[in-house]
C-alpha cells in the first residue's frame, strides 16, 4: 500500500513538472520567435527610411536639374528633416556618420538654391551618391 502511495505521489508530481516544463519551453520558443521578428522589423523600417531619404533626394536633384529651385528647395527641407530624425533614431555609427556629413552640407545647399545657383547641382549629386551608396547596403 505504502508503495503505491508513493507510486502515486511521484506520478502526480510528475505529471505536475510536465505540465508546467512544457508549456514554458514553448513561451520561451515563442518569445525567441517575437524577438527574431521584432530585429528584422527594425530592419525593414530602417531600410524603409532610407528609401524614402533616397528618393528625397532624387527628387530635389531632379527638380535642381530641371532649374526648379523653388521646388528643389523644399525637398531639401524634407531631407535633411528625414536624415535628422533618422540621426536621432539610428544606433549604427556608420549611418550616423554618413548622415552626419550630408547634414553639414545643408545650409550650403539650402543657400544655393535659395539663390537659384547651379552650384547646388555639384553639392546635391554628392549627397544624393552618399545616400545611394548607404541604401544599397
Amino acid at each position: 500500500m505504502r508503495r503505491k502511495l508513493i507510486l502515486w505521489f511521484v506520478l502526480v508530481i510528475a505529471g505536475f513538472l510536465a505540465g508546467f516544463i512544457l508549456p514554458y519551453a514553448r513561451l520561451k520558443r515563442t518569445q525567441q520567435e517575437l524577438s527574431a521578428s521584432t530585429e528584422q522589423l527594425g530592419s525593414c523600417q530602417a531600410s524603409e527610411q532610407l528609401s524614402q531619404l533616397r528618393d528625397t533626394a532624387t527628387m530635389m536633384y531632379l527638380e535642381a536639374v530641371q532649374k526648379n529651385y523653388g521646388e528643389a528647395g523644399v525637398y531639401s527641407n524634407q531631407l535633411f528633416d528625414q536624415a535628422q530624425r533618422i540621426v536621432s533614431s539610428t544606433a549604427d555609427p556608420a549611418l550616423r556618420n554618413l548622415l552626419g556629413d550630408a547634414l553639414a552640407t545643408r545650409d550650403q545647399i539650402t543657400s544655393d538654391l535659395a539663390k537659384g545657383d547651379a552650384a547646388a547641382l555639384s553639392e546635391i549629386q554628392a549627397v544624393l551618391s552618399k545616400i545611394e551608396q548607404t541604401a544599397k547596403h
